[in-house]
């Protein structure tokens, strides 16, 4: 059986690890053959790739992405090692597709795959968009395997599409519960189950065998903030003193929020990380901050003490409908808060300091590594 993915697959750690490890997981069942569906350009750079910006966000948005890009040499190192990872580690189809010729894809593949990450975020991609599979013949297996919907409100309109989007599906499951249960009201029937992220579905060797040794002698604090404020890198630099630890950053990780005081903030900067050396980051703090979805999953992975900062939108407040990601991954590991608001950063809470039981969380989140096994296979040779 030949699976083509849709999913989620560059210029993010989050997206290009949970691309290779759902990619990986697929490959292992004997009588699988699958590919990513290359949705983009073969680079970031290319000029389909540029084209589609200008058409998405126009001129002056393309140019500012494009200036951040070029202006420090570190950025320009991180896009070519994000780029040797991807080429060198996922397997992308030859034949590149839009949504005009998506449909072309039929006569490669015996069925389709959507998942992970944020693809279903009607904030984000529209819910008539190749990454529903509406374009997939009748009768080809079409799986969804934990997309992100993070959306609690969704129109009239958005919901009638979303009910004839689903109805043709083999399987649906979604990366959040709150996500499945909104799914499953809008569907007016439970067929959508939870499971997990494509990087917590592997066990930790595979991540150890690609992360390898520590980047860095000294003991510190990873400080991973895809956004975040100011005062929020200002909380975590006095944390590190307080530890005696020092702060390692990746700086300008969103160009839709560039916050200038990344420039001073931390001890040493990871201008250039690939995505092994970001799990390396992480497997060997001390402790970790984190804006970051994929920040917290792999910090429960390698059992690092994390805090995570709701994440904030292009306005600087706080994106609650992004909070259930964080929440819901939270109480799947059965993990105390670990949520720094606002309150604690302006110095009027204290920081949540109860312990993490390690034990506790690994054994549910293999329950729930079997659950989303079972998913994936019943849903690719039972149904």
């Amino acid at each position: 059986m030949k699976i083509g993915i849709l999913t989620w697959w560059r210029n993010n750690y989050g997206s290009v690890l949970q691309a290779y490890a759902l990619e990986h997981t697929l490959n292992r069942y004997d009588g699988v053959q699958c590919e990513i569906i290359c949705q983009f350009g073969k680079t970031s750079t290319s000029f389909d790739n540029v084209w589609d910006k200008l058409k998405s966000v126009g001129v002056v948005e393309t140019f500012k992405r494009a200036f951040w890009k070029v202006s420090f040499g570190g950025l320009r190192r991180r896009t070519q090692k994000m780029q040797q990872f991807v080429d060198s580690r996922l397997i992308v189809s030859e034949q590149q597709y839009t949504e005009q010729t998506i449909a072309k894809s039929n006569e490669c593949y015996d069925a389709f795959l959507c998942g992970s990450d944020q693809i279903w975020n009607p904030d984000l991609s529209p819910t008539s968009s190749m990454y529903w599979l509406g374009f997939v013949k009748s009768g080809k297996k079409k799986i969804a395997y934990a997309p992100s919907f993070g959306a609690k409100e969704v129109s009239w309109e958005q919901k009638i599409q979303i009910r004839e989007n689903l109805r043709s599906f083999t399987a649906i499951s979604c990366r959040e519960a709150s996500g499945a249960e909104t799914l499953n009201a809008i569907m007016r029937e439970n067929r959508c189950v939870p499971v997990l992220d494509p990087t917590m579905l592997i066990e930790r060797k595979f991540w150890d065998d690609i992360s390898g040794q520590p980047l860095y002698k000294e003991r510190y604090v990873f400080a991973y903030m895809l956004r975040g404020t100011k005062k929020q890198r200002q909380f975590i630099e006095k944390f590190a003193r307080q530890k005696g630890l020092k702060v390692i950053s990746i700086p300008f990780l969103d160009w839709e929020k560039i916050d200038l005081y990344d420039l001073k903030f931390g001890d040493e900067k990871l201008w250039d990380a690939n995505p092994a050396e970001f799990i390396s980051a992480i497997r060997h703090a001390e402790y970790v901050f984190c804006d970051s979805f994929h920040g917290m999953v792999f910090s429960i992975l390698y059992h690092r003490p994390f805090y995570i900062f709701p994440k904030v939108g292009k306005d600087g407040k706080i994106k609650e409908t992004q909070l259930c990601r964080i929440t819901d991954l939270l109480i799947l590991a059965q993990i105390p808060d670990r949520i720094v608001k606002d309150d604690v950063v302006e110095g009027r809470a204290v920081l949540p300091d109860a312990e993490i039981d390690w034990n506790l969380a690994d054994k549910a989140v293999e329950g729930a590594r079997q659950a989303s096994e079972f998913f994936l296979r019943n849903a690719l040779f039972l149904q």
